[in-house]
């Protein structure tokens, strides 16, 4: 009991979610929905499952992980997919620039195009116009990936 206790006081301290980090209302509701989104793919799911087995028996090449190398491994894969389900959640909306992704994302510039082009190539993503000699981005429709073979 006094473990649940102690647990509960401390989420109790951290205040609200966001609170600390300056977030309003919709900022942590885009953040949450983009986690929602990433914890529902396949490839999070089994980096998660496989985490025992990599700690205890190591890859497929027999190389076993410390906890911490294989904590700042999982941290750098989320923080990277995250980073791409928020970028696919602002192309839901509308069409934007890599600068305005970046702008709203607090990324820099040369991050976020690293993202889209990956998303290109992954035909998720694509150009919908360029105005003044710049790009915007928009997601593909699933009936065009469909039509591509994706």
């Amino acid at each position: 009991m006094e473990i649940v206790t102690g647990f509960t006081n401390k989420i109790r301290s951290l205040g609200p979610l966001g609170v600390r980090e300056g977030m309003d209302r919709e900022e942590i509701s885009f953040k949450l929905r983009a986690a929602k989104n990433l914890s529902q793919q396949e490839k999070f799911r089994w980096i998660l499952g496989k985490r025992t087995e990599f700690f205890k028996e190591g890859n497929a090449y027999g190389e076993v992980f410390t906890q911490h190398e294989l904590n700042r491994l999982l941290q750098g894969l989320i923080t990277e997919d995250l980073q791409v389900h928020e970028i696919l959640l602002y192309l839901e909306k509308d069409p934007l620039s890599v600068k305005e992704l970046a702008q709203r994302l607090k990324l820099s510039p040369s991050l976020v195009l690293q993202h889209i082009t990956a998303l290109r190539r992954r035909k998720l993503v694509d150009v919908q116009e360029v105005m003044a000699g710049v790009p915007c981005y928009t997601l593909v429709q699933l009936e065009d990936r469909k039509q591509n073979g994706c």
